[in-house]
């Protein structure tokens, strides 16, 4: 004879696996990620948007960058003309095939619904 299962085991109190993020990522197509761009304040170039939730972004970077490090990025969303600065803690910076990184990081202070839409939708 079984016995009856616990439910609230059933149930996991946070999220497992690789996958831990508590906001929906907005993935940018090459269309929006030329209308999307971020820079990094003292780098030359824009850095592209691969993603970007309320609570973080995951960036294509020509350079390495250290998990750890603070940075102030300009988000810039060109068709609208709309321009935010924000602070990033990076999370992780991994090696991109194509020589470049890709970092992923969350934002020191969430972005706020009405400026997320302004951005993706």
């Amino acid at each position: 004879m079984a016995e009856p299962s616990d439910p609230t085991s059933a149930q996991p109190s946070e999220p497992t696996g690789i996958e831990r993020r508590v906001a929906t990522r907005h993935p940018c197509s090459l269309m929006t990620s030329c209308r999307l761009l971020a820079t990094v304040r003292g780098g030359a170039a824009p850095i592209r948007v691969r993603n970007i939730s309320a609570t973080g972004v995951s960036l294509v970077v020509g350079r390495n960058i250290n998990a750890g490090d603070l940075l102030t990025i300009e988000l810039k969303h060109t068709t609208r003309n709309v321009v935010r600065t924000l602070q990033v803690r990076v999370v992780y910076c991994i090696e991109h095939p194509g020589g470049e990184s890709i970092v992923g990081g969350s934002f020191t202070q969430a972005m706020n619904p009405d400026d997320l839409k302004t951005f993706v939708g």
